[in-house]
């Protein structure tokens, strides 16, 4: 029960994003970790994952930047990719008015601009015999927000959640080897930044996206504490639903509870099937998973006798399961969106 008392949602209200909450966070310390998780998905059917990151494991390698791309087209093919970089080769264009974060200066692996007006995300490059070449171009940016300072507490740990994209227009092209196709569609893109890995803090990270339009959209992000549970198949959980409508104001409810109603198996994993939030306004909404489509993890690489060295050393192994999913608010229409969730499989 210690785990539940030291973590806890922020007190205040909504707030933009400052300008400088783009850039790495985190970047002293011994075990830092920082993400930016965008999520594309397209009018074709083409759905992209692309994770910037800065990590540091420790005394296991020297710091790293890193990019994960995963690539699924509508018939079913799908590339993943992991890319990582010495994190002393990190160019961030603070001051030059590109707002540029580059894992690497002769690397096409970047993003840049400056938010809510304009935003540009490229990642070239090739692995294995696999081309990359995707070039994405965001307009119609929602404000990025954060809650209260941005800053959560998650089993007596500060951890930092930002929305810099709650929705945006998308726009370019996505191309593996000679599979190539202008796309348009929409984005999201969350930033998480905190001093211990995911793998000692946390169970779980859940996150639901519906994107209508520039006036309509929901996105949920929430994160379950290492050890967190509350009995009865409830968890602690930290985390928040954003919501707007009609094209009327943002709106905030955090998330304090989660119940795994009915977990089934994708992939292999154990993944809750049903689940019901708690939010602080007093409702509760229902994420149901309907469709699986891929699997993920950086150690997936890995041979297998690397991959149970590096499990072992890490403490565990981060897997992300993702799919189609149908949100229910309570007296509102079931919403059809996209689940993006990980477990740690200890």
């Amino acid at each position: 029960q210690q785990a539940n008392a030291q973590s806890s949602n922020p007190s205040g209200g909504l707030q933009p994003v400052p300008e400088d909450k783009i850039w790495a966070q985190t970047l002293t310390g011994n075990h830092f970790n920082e993400f930016w998780n965008y999520q594309f998905y397209f009018s074709n059917g083409i759905k992209v994952h692309l994770i910037f990151s800065a990590v540091n494991f420790g005394s296991l390698k020297a710091p790293v930047t890193g990019a994960r791309v995963s690539v699924l087209f509508p018939d079913g093919e799908l590339h993943q990719i992991s890319r990582e970089y010495d994190l002393n080769r990190l160019v961030q264009r603070k001051d030059d008015g590109s707002g540029r974060f580059q894992l690497q200066n002769d690397r096409d692996l970047y993003f840049q601009g400056l938010l809510p007006n304009e935003h540009e995300i490229v990642f070239k490059t090739e692995k294995n015999g696999v081309r990359y070449d995707i070039s994405l171009s965001l307009t119609d940016i929602a404000e990025g927000v954060q809650w209260d300072e941005g800053e959560f507490l998650l089993n007596g740990n500060q951890i930092g959640l930002i929305t810099h994209i709650p929705y945006a227009r998308a726009s370019g092209h996505v191309a593996v080897n000679d599979r190539r196709s202008n796309v348009t569609g929409s984005a999201y893109m969350d930033h998480t930044h905190q001093y211990r890995t995911t793998i000692q803090l946390m169970d779980s990270g859940k996150r639901f996206v519906w994107h209508q339009d520039t006036d309509n959209w929901t996105v949920v992000y929430c994160l379950t504490p290492r050890g967190g549970s509350l009995g009865n198949q409830k968890k602690r959980t930290i985390g928040y639903m954003l919501s707007k409508r009609n094209g009327e104001e943002v709106t905030l409810a955090g998330i304090e509870r989660v119940r795994e109603t009915t977990r089934s198996t994708a992939f292999g994993i154990r993944v809750p099937s049903v689940m019901d939030l708690e939010l602080t306004n007093g409702e509760t909404i229902r994420i149901v998973r309907t469709d699986d489509q891929e699997k993920f993890s950086i150690l997936g690489e890995l041979h297998w006798v690397a991959r149970s060295a590096a499990k072992s050393y890490l403490g565990g192994e981060i897997i992300d399961i993702r799919g189609e999913a149908s949100m229910l608010i309570e007296g509102g229409k079931p919403l059809q969106g996209e689940y993006n969730y990980f477990v740690v499989d200890r």
